[in-house]
C-alpha cells in the first residue's frame, strides 16, 4: 500500500467516535442515525463501524441549524405534557424520528402500534414492547423520547397542538391526502375557521410584485378574508405585513420550521407580531432538525387550509409553484396574473392555466370579482369593489428569479 493511499485512508476514514465528533453529535445519536438509515457506514460489525468522511460531510450539511430561536428558555412558561393530545403527539414524533421524519411512513406504523399499547400514555411506560415493535434498543427509544420531550419544552404552555380528526383541526385541511397528524399552533386558532386565501410568490419580487401583494392582502382583509402565507422573504413578507398593519393581524403564517424558530431571521419580529393576534402554525416538532425540504412540505398545509391561492410572481423554480400544484390537486382555486401568462421568459403559467381550477386575472379588482363569483368574497353592494382605486392597477409580472 502506497504512503499516499495510507494518508488518504487515515484522513478520510473515521471511527465511530471520530465520526460523532465530526458531526457534533453523541455516539448514541450517531448510532440512531445509522440504525435509521440516515447514515451508511463503510463497514460495520460487532466491534464498531467505519465511516467515509465525505458521506458525513453531506449529512452535516443537511443537519445544519436553520432558523433563529424565537425565545430563550426561562423567558416563558414551557409546554407541559398535561393532555392526552400532547402526550400522543410526543409519542408520535418519537416514533417518527426512526422513519426519517416522514409522516407517510410513520402514520401507518403508529396506527399499528395503537393495537399494541395505549399511545396516549408515555411510550417509555411500555419501552420493551415499543422497542421490539420498532426493532430498536430500549436505550435508543428512551434517548429519542427525551430528545423529543426536551424539544416540546421549547414550546410555550399557551401553544396548542391540534390533532387530525379532533376539534380545532382545520376541516379543509383534514380532507386532503397530505394532512399531517398533528399541527402546532400559536395564536388565534379561530382564524382557521374563517375564509382563507393564500398569497404567495417569489422571495425576490419586483417593486410591482411587492405592491401588488401588499395591496391585495390589505383589500382582502377589508372583506374579512384571512390571508395565509409562508413568512418567507419577498411576497410572503408583504402579504403578512399588510395584514398586520391594516387588518388587525387577520393572517396565518404557515412556517417551514417549528414554532420555536423563525426563518428567515429578519422576520422573527413579524412572526412574533402575528403570533400575538394572528396565527402561526407548523407541522414540525421542535426536536426535528430543520431540513430544506420542510419548506415545500408546508405548502401542502398552506393550500390545504385555503380556499384559493394567488401567485403574485414566481420563477420556474419558485416554491410558490409547489403551492399552486398542491392547491390544484386539492381541488382549490389558483389565480395567476395574465402578465405572467404573457411572459415568454417563463413556461409554468401556460402549463398551470390549462389545469382545472386555475384562472387568470389582470387587475386586483378583477380577481376580487372572481372571488365573489365563487362565493369566497362577499361585498355589500355591486359597486363596492370599484370603490378602491388602488385595485384598478394592472398586476405586472416581472421575472425576478
Amino acid at each position: 500500500m502506497s504512503s499516499e493511499l495510507k494518508k488518504f485512508i487515515a484522513e478520510n476514514v473515521l471511527f465511530s467516535k471520530e465520526a460523532a465528533e465530526f458531526l457534533g453529535v453523541s455516539l448514541q445519536r450517531l448510532h440512531q442515525l445509522t440504525q435509521s438509515g440516515q447514515i451508511t457506514p463503510l463497514k460495520q460489525n460487532g466491534a464498531g463501524a467505519l465511516f467515509y468522511k465525505q458521506d458525513l460531510e453531506e449529512r452535516k450539511k443537511s443537519i445544519q441549524s436553520i432558523g433563529k430561536i424565537t425565545a430563550k428558555k426561562g423567558s416563558f412558561e414551557p409546554m407541559k405534557i398535561d393532555s392526552v393530545v400532547k402526550q400522543e403527539a410526543l409519542n408520535y414524533f418519537t416514533v417518527q424520528a426512526f422513519f426519517k421524519n416522514s409522516d407517510k411512513k410513520t402514520a401507518p406504523i403508529f396506527e399499528k402500534l395503537k393495537l399494541e399499547i395505549d399511545t396516549t400514555k408515555p411510550l417509555i411506560d411500555n419501552k420493551n414492547i415499543v422497542a421490539d415493535f420498532l426493532n430498536i434498543s430500549t436505550e435508543m427509544l428512551e434517548a429519542e423520547y427525551f430528545n423529543v420531550f426536551n424539544g416540546f419544552n421549547l414550546l410555550k404552555q399557551s401553544d396548542i397542538i391540534l390533532k387530525k380528526g379532533e376539534e380545532g383541526y382545520p376541516e379543509r385541511l383534514a380532507v386532503t391526502d397530505t394532512a399531517p397528524p398533528f399541527i402546532f399552533a400559536r395564536g388565534n386558532i379561530d382564524l382557521l375557521k374563517e375564509k382563507i386565501v393564500a398569497v404567495v410568490g417569489t422571495r425576490q419580487p419586483s417593486e410591482n410584485g411587492k405592491q401588488s401583494a401588499y395591496r391585495l392582502s390589505e383589500i382582502l382583509g377589508r372583506y374579512n378574508i384571512v390571508v395565509a402565507s409562508g413568512l418567507a422573504r419577498g411576497i410572503d413578507t408583504q402579504a403578512h405585513t399588510a395584514a398586520v398593519e391594516h387588518n388587525n393581524c387577520m393572517t396565518v403564517s404557515v412556517i417551514g420550521t417549528s414554532l420555536a424558530k423563525a426563518y428567515p431571521a429578519e422576520n422573527s419580529k413579524l412572526q412574533e407580531l402575528i403570533s400575538e393576534k394572528g396565527l402561526v402554525i407548523s407541522q414540525f416538532a421542535p426536536s426535528e432538525k430543520v431540513q430544506r425540504w420542510f419548506f415545500p412540505m408546508r405548502n401542502a398545509v398552506m393550500s390545504g387550509i385555503s380556499l384559493a391561492t394567488v401567485v403574485i410572481e414566481a420563477g420556474e423554480t419558485s416554491g410558490a409553484l409547489k403551492q399552486a400544484d398542491y392547491a390544484l390537486k386539492q381541488k382549490r382555486y389558483v389565480f395567476i396574473p395574465q402578465s405572467a401568462l404573457d411572459n415568454d421568459a417563463i413556461k409554468w403559467p401556460r402549463k398551470y392555466i390549462q389545469r382545472q381550477g386555475a384562472h387568470s386575472f389582470r387587475k386586483i379588482n378583477e380577481l376580487l370579482e372572481k372571488l365573489q363569483n365563487i362565493d369566497i368574497l362577499k361585498t355589500n353592494s355591486e359597486n363596492d369593489i370599484a370603490l378602491f382605486n388602488d385595485s384598478m392597477e394592472e398586476v405586472q409580472y416581472v421575472s425576478a428569479e
